[in-house]
């Protein structure tokens, strides 16, 4: 693909957990990508408002985020308002990307959501990473159900430009309909179209149980698998709101140890 023109938005809050999210950003190659680094500071007393805010602008941190050549980054852009930052985020829908840490200034796990990555995952504007490593992405597990928004996070996921590096295994849980076998496929087709090495692994119930629990399965299969990002939609086809990220994608996003990648059909 070509990668001229595109953007990565950067939540920057200063923390340990931005920290890791850049290094996240940096050990991967986004040639010819911009970033746009993105730091919200507290409202000054005499706000006012609770609904508006200034513009993103222009400045220079006392210590301003930098990248290594291989990152390949066209260009490094540092903007700043002051406002509640979950809404800044939401609202900067300009971008191809949005990478955030998993945790801000403050607390300690990074294994536990934060309320920025908690807000933002619920209807991301653009495809969310939520990094919780710092190193290369080297293994994927890509998990489809049929529905839209998962097609929208295989759409995310094949247009990083470092992702035919990668190796990608399409999940997907069987819960009696042959269209998720197409979905699969669909999945499978268009990743390796990027050049990545794929392969798919459908899961099916016990064949004395009536029916699979997703969540449980993709969980497991982290576990056992260890990759080093889980990609997959803000909700599954049986998701009632197109505001609240799906049960399965919310227990993914807390309970992964590696980087997540969620996205949502935009249309749906």
């Amino acid at each position: 693909m070509d990668a001229q023109g595109h953007l990565l938005t950067f939540g920057d809050d200063h923390s340990p957990g931005s920290d890791l999210a850049w290094d996240w950003v940096t050990s991967q190659s986004w040639p010819g990508w911009t970033v746009d680094v993105v730091t919200v500071t507290d409202p000054p007393p005499e706000l006012t408002s609770l609904f508006t805010h200034e513009p993103l602008h222009d400045y220079t941190p006392q210590q301003p985020r930098t990248s290594p050549p291989s990152a390949e980054l066209a260009a490094i852009r540092h903007l700043t308002t002051a406002f509640d930052p979950r809404i800044v985020l939401c609202e900067k829908a300009d971008g191809d990307l949005t990478v955030i840490g998993a945790r801000g200034q403050g607390w300690v796990s990074s294994m536990v959501l934060g309320s920025t990555a908690d807000w933002l995952m619920r209807c991301p504007s653009t495809p969310l990473v939520i990094a919780r490593e710092g190193s290369p992405v080297r293994t994927v597990l890509m998990c489809v159900d049929g529905s839209t928004h998962a097609d929208a996070a295989v759409e995310a996921l094949a247009a990083l430009p470092w992702i035919g590096d990668c190796s990608v295994e399409v999940l997907a849980v069987f819960e009696g309909d042959d269209e998720l076998r197409v979905a699969a496929q669909r999945a499978v087709d268009r990743i390796a179209a990027t050049g990545a090495s794929v392969s798919v692994r459908v899961i099916e119930p016990d064949p004395e149980s009536i029916t699979v629990n997703p969540r449980s399965r993709i969980l497991e299969e982290l576990r056992a698998t260890g990759p080093d990002l889980v990609a997959l939609g803000t909700a599954g086809r049986t998701g009632l709101s197109r505001l609240l990220v799906g049960s399965v994608a919310g227990a993914v996003a807390h309970a992964s140890q590696c980087s997540v990648l969620l996205a949502r059909d935009a249309d749906s």
